[in-house]
């Protein structure tokens, strides 16, 4: 896997499309990114935990709503692309405090 923070950054890129994807193939393209994101952090579940991956799957699940491939709840996709850049920003704060080199 490439490093955790630059592949938490992708995952913020796709949140922030999410909101402007207009056409299928946008969609579609976002939504296999955001799974093959996924994928790559639970191959390593053993260094992710709980929270971590709790926040992980809570950001693709508010992505995959936004683009329309998971239930939405009856919430906006703004409101999705909000809650998923929330994760992010918790699950980047949680890989920085547990790479930091003061631990």
């Amino acid at each position: 896997m490439n490093d955790q923070l630059l592949i938490v950054d992708r995952l913020e890129d796709l949140a922030n499309l999410a909101s402007h994807a207009s056409s299928g193939f946008e969609q579609a393209a976002i939504y296999a990114a955001t799974q093959a994101i996924k994928a790559e952090f639970d191959a390593l579940e053993d260094e992710l935990d709980g929270y971590s991956s709790e926040k992980l799957s809570s950001a693709c699940w508010s992505i995959r709503a936004a683009v329309g491939y998971d239930i939405t709840n009856g919430h906006s996709t703004d409101q999705h692309v909000s809650w998923a850049l929330g994760q992010i920003s918790a699950l980047r704060d949680l890989i920085q405090e547990r790479t930091s080199p003061e631990r």
